[in-house]
């Protein structure tokens, strides 16, 4: 038999018809359900549950809130470090690459912002702002392995997008990226 989950306080792994999170004591629940059939997968509990509908949307948020911050750390380095050339040189095929370049350097600053606040805090500041923290199992922060190893899709938002699907498809529970299902890691409850 599989593992129901993760506790959403501290993210330990749940065993099958716990009642209560063995580490922390927390009440295990699934949450109200809109059918009295148990999600047969993530996909399915997204769209059945109001409980991984506000879950995920917590974590959409905190996605973009993320992302605005790194693009505009970002657009400001790219400002200082290129405007003068651009300037000396005219925007000409320089300034065809610089969108290219811009969209590669956002995925590579996405994916290391992620893995250093995962790592140093817990969390990054989008996580917090809605109230989540990342843990390993045990409820410890992720290591630097597993934080670079959960964060790797996010270099580009098409393998984000197939990483949550495929992690959503392949399991009973929706708090896990197929990332996350490898490295044991979950979003949880800060």
């Amino acid at each position: 038999m599989t593992s129901p989950g993760f506790c959403r306080k501290c993210g330990s792994a749940l065993s099958l018809g716990a009642a209560f999170c063995p580490s922390c004591g927390t009440p295990v629940y699934a949450g109200p359900q809109e059918s009295s059939q148990a999600p047969i997968s993530g996909v399915d509990a997204v769209m059945k549950e109001s409980s991984a509908q506000i879950y995920w949307v917590r974590r959409v948020i905190a996605y973009v809130i993320d992302a605005i911050i790194v693009f505009f750390v970002l657009l400001i380095l790219v400002a200082i470090a290129i405007v003068p050339f651009l300037v000396l040189s005219g925007p000409g095929v320089f300034g065809a690459i610089l969108g290219s370049v811009f969209t590669f350097l956002f995925g590579v600053i996405l994916f290391l912002y992620f893995v250093v606040f995962e790592v140093l805090a817990g969390a990054s500041i989008g996580k917090r702002v809605m109230g989540l923290k990342v843990v390993a199992s045990g409820g410890r922060p992720p290591n630097a392995v597993e934080a670079l190893v959960r964060n790797v899709s996010k270099l580009y938002w098409l393998l984000l997008i197939l990483d949550v699907i495929v992690g959503l498809a392949v399991s009973k529970g929706y708090a896990q990226k197929y990332t996350d299902k490898l490295m044991g890691t979950s979003v949880v409850d800060a």
